[in-house]
């Protein structure tokens, strides 16, 4: 497939596909990998952020 159709089926932008490309012409199936971050890291688990997110979006009770 050519980079437009690729991103036109992932729902992202031409230049994204480039960058990823690139990375794994360069590096491979490890250039595909999650690379370190700096920062502190997060303080709640991707599950808890999840809830907390769900439960933003219901209507509070009682309206």
């Amino acid at each position: 497939m050519r980079v437009a159709g690729i991103a036109a089926e992932l729902g992202c932008h031409a230049k994204t596909v480039r960058w990823w490309l690139h990375r794994f012409n360069e590096l491979g199936l490890e250039g595909l990998e999650d690379r370190p971050v700096s920062g502190r890291p997060r303080r709640i688990t991707e599950a808890e952020r999840s809830r907390i997110v769900g439960l933003v979006r219901q209507t509070p009770p009682g309206v």
